[in-house]
């Protein structure tokens, strides 16, 4: 029975049943072990890369780390530092104040309640002969109860009361800001230490590719070195040659775990914790309008704008101190009613008031002078800060680009040398195998280039945290 025509067609179904999974968006999220991109998550304020893998990571390796959850993104980091920093988390603690504060504000227009009640009985006799001798009790059990109720309200408290509620309201926007710009600062530090665990994994990967290439120079040394082409100190300087780079593969290697345990800990979580990294991150052309970012930073950054609303609240205390020199006028309302006497015999006494109270401190000795020359001062001084502040920021972020610049025609000079640096070595190796090169030269091309791939390597990450930094300074996402 001819069953070839049979096999055809159903391994050429399969096939097409296959290419249409993978390119269904449930394939795709099985492919990324259901973790959404960094361009589907929500985009906060603050920046968030999405760019191309510089150095790819095996698919087949990401799908199986991902799925043991062994692999954190740096969208996945910052998650989970928003929601586990203990130090963000005082930030949120702090806002939470501000409820109290409002509510105290809205509390000044509503009248204050006291009320009190109060009860006592004694039994009192005497016993006493009347004139015939006969003998007396007289007296009984005697009362006494109490029960008052006053409301008390402030019409007009020098304009306090409008100002406390004012303040109030700059308290809590202040608060906000602060907490943006305390969120502001862990992503910083976060995308720093998840840049500086990848550079140190990128070294550590580097370094063992140069392990590698010292054992093929060791296994060419002692090849020829059995044929007679070279001495002994040949073997022994490529075995040298390979266990120092043993050594930076154990230096690389702690680093990498240090770093590690410095993201563990802004993300509040496990020190020891173990996970893979995905490299998210090359050098991009910078296209920015760095007068529009100064613009733009020097009125709507969190910093900015918290020291805006310290000085708004200055500025209502300062028009209390102007306005304490008026008078203060109250109103109260009270009723009572006590009743003292005998049990069988009992006097009731009942009350309504209605008041108006006028307190007007004319002369305190200088007291709200003093006060108001003391608050006038810490306004100056605030808005001097002020002003110091949009300075700095100003000029943070025009040296951080001018920074950023540098940092990516430097980049670009290294991936030059570095690829110099490549062709090099490779003909010296070819040089050696033929004889025509001795181990020293072959020597300094490993290390040349060795030291080329770690400053390219360094190149790449110094200029994503200066853009982190760039980030930062001017309070939001930038691309």
């Amino acid at each position: 029975m001819n069953r070839g025509p049979g096999i055809l067609r159903i391994l050429t179904l399969t096939l097409v049943l296959a290419l249409c999974r993978m390119t269904s968006p449930l394939y795709s999220q099985e492919k990324t072990g259901g973790v959404p991109s960094l361009l589907e998550a929500p985009t906060p304020y603050f920046h968030t890369y999405n760019l191309t893998s510089l150095f790819p990571v095996s698919a087949a390796l990401v799908r199986a780390d991902t799925a043991m959850g062994r692999v954190m993104t740096l969208q996945n980091c910052l998650d989970a530092a928003l929601s586990g920093n203990p130090d963000h988390l005082k930030s949120h603690e702090n806002l939470r104040t501000v409820t109290g504060q409002i509510l105290l504000a809205w509390g000044n227009y509503m009248p204050t309640l006291r009320a009190s009640y109060g009860l006592s009985q004694s039994n009192r006799t005497s016993s006493y002969l009347d004139p015939s001798g006969v003998l007396r009790t007289s007296g009984g059990i005697s009362k006494s109860t109490y029960a008052n109720l006053n409301a008390g309200l402030t019409l007009f408290d020098a304009a306090s009361h409008y100002f406390d509620m004012k303040n109030a309201r700059f308290l809590k926007k202040q608060r906000l800001s602060q907490l943006s710009s305390s969120e502001l600062n862990l992503v910083d530090q976060v995308r720093r230490a998840y840049i500086n665990a990848l550079r140190q994994e990128q070294l550590l990967i580097a370094a063992k590719e140069q392990a590698e290439s010292r054992k093929d120079q060791l296994k060419l040394a002692q090849a020829r070195f059995s044929v007679g082409s070279v001495t002994k100190l040949d073997v022994l300087q490529a075995q040298v040659d390979l266990n120092d780079q043993q050594l930076v593969i154990i230096q690389y290697e702690n680093a990498l775990k240090n770093a590690k345990m410095d993201l563990n800990r802004l993300m509040g979580g496990d020190l020891n914790r173990d996970y893979g990294l995905v490299d998210e991150f090359k050098i991009q052309d910078l296209s920015l309008d760095v007068d529009g970012l100064v613009t733009e930073a020097v009125k709507s950054h969190p910093d900015v704008k918290s020291m805006e609303y310290q000085i708004r609240q200055l500025e209502g205390e300062l028009w209390m101190g102007r306005l304490a020199y008026l008078p203060t006028v109250g109103t109260s309302l009270s009723y009572s009613r006590n009743e003292d006497g005998l049990e069988f015999f009992p006097n009731r006494d009942k009350g309504r008031g209605l008041g108006f109270s006028l307190s007007w401190n004319i002369w305190d000795a200088f007291g709200r002078f003093s006060r108001n020359r003391q608050t006038e001062v810490s306004l100056n001084n605030l808005n001097y800060d002020f002003t110091s502040l949009k300075l700095d920021i100003e000029r943070d972020i025009r040296e951080n680009y001018i920074d950023l610049l540098r940092l990516q025609q430097r980049h670009q000079a290294l991936n030059e040398s570095r690829d110099l640096r490549r062709q090099s070595l490779e003909l010296e190796q070819e040089r050696y195998r033929l004889g025509a090169a001795s181990i020293l030269d072959l020597r300094q091309a490993q290390v040349d280039y060795s030291q080329a791939e770690v400053n390219y390597i360094n190149s790449i990450y110094d200029f994503h945290t200066g853009l982190s930094t760039l980030t930062k300074n001017v309070g939001r996402e930038l691309f």
